[in-house]
């Protein structure tokens, strides 16, 4: 992922880093200089003179570095898998459950930072206010926002997944309307549709939500509201339960802030329902 000159006149513990840089890129973007110590068996003193040994200003210019090449996918399928199957085989005395549960715990504590509860209340506000709420996100995150959107209609709320790719996904585009909000789950590399939404509503003015491990990415800024949700990882191999997570506190706080339009909507969901079983 990173150019480096000459690997072989790092120090033992810059070479720790870049091993764990490469490994670990988007866990690098969420972790402090005391947390990567941790990782590499090093102080934060000599984590901050091996960055600068690699070529970087400091910690956060080697974020924003990572963040472009992930920006990029700069990674193929075969690293990914290949970090994951040399993670398992070499620590074969902890089961699978295990390293999941430990990487969930990892991930959990770094959402307990003081400062996002805020967040996401102020990102609520801005759903609240919406006429309607889109939701959109590539590949397998588009089954979390599909989900999400049958939550989202059973409080109430007018929603819509914007879904497809190519000149298919022009349609959605044009569907989107001034008032609207849309929910972006931006993780990986960065497609052209979701540059385009983000543009659309810029023209429009719409809000943008977005849900992310890259608050520097060419997505989140300018955003309205960016929400810091990292992925969870074994090795490579990457588990959504964390963004899931996130989008059902969305839900949940759109529903204190709708009580009544939340309760119409269950009376209303309940009464369809009876009505198809007197119908069958």
């Amino acid at each position: 992922m990173l150019e480096v000159q000459q690997r072989q006149n790092l120090s033992a513990a810059a070479t720790r880093l870049l091993d764990y840089i490469e490994r670990h890129p988007n866990a690098v973007l969420v972790s402090s200089a005391l947390e990567l110590a941790a990782k590499i068996d090093a102080s934060d003193a000599t984590v901050i003179r091996s960055i600068q040994t690699l070529g970087f200003d400091g910690l956060p210019h080697l974020k924003t570095v990572i963040a472009e090449k992930l920006d990029e996918g700069a990674r193929t399928p075969v690293e990914k898998v290949g970090v994951t199957v040399s993670e398992l085989t070499q620590d074969g005395s902890r089961p699978p459950l295990q390293m999941v549960v430990e990487a969930y715990a990892r991930t959990l504590e770094r959402l307990s930072r003081p400062a996002l509860p805020e967040q996401f209340q102020s990102a609520a506000h801005l759903l609240n206010d919406a006429s309607r709420i889109g939701l959109h996100g590539g590949g397998p995150l588009s089954r979390l926002a599909q989900q999400t959107a049958t939550h989202l209609g059973r409080i109430g709320r007018a929603n819509f997944v914007m879904e497809g790719t190519g000149h298919a996904f022009a349609d959605a585009l044009l569907g989107l309307q001034p008032g609207d909000a849309v929910v972006l789950l931006a993780y990986g590399k960065v497609h052209k549709e979701s540059l385009l939404i983000k543009e659309e509503l810029q023209r429009i003015g719409g809000i943008l939500v977005v849900i992310t491990d890259n608050p520097t990415g060419r997505l989140a800024v300018g955003a309205q509201a960016v929400l810091e949700v990292p992925r969870t990882e074994v090795g490579n191999m990457t588990f959504y339960g964390t963004i899931l997570l996130a989008l059902e506190t969305l839900v949940l706080s759109l529903t204190q802030l709708g009580p009544d339009q939340a309760m119409e909507t269950a009376r209303r969901l309940r009464d369809f329902r009876s009505e198809l079983d007197r119908r069958t």
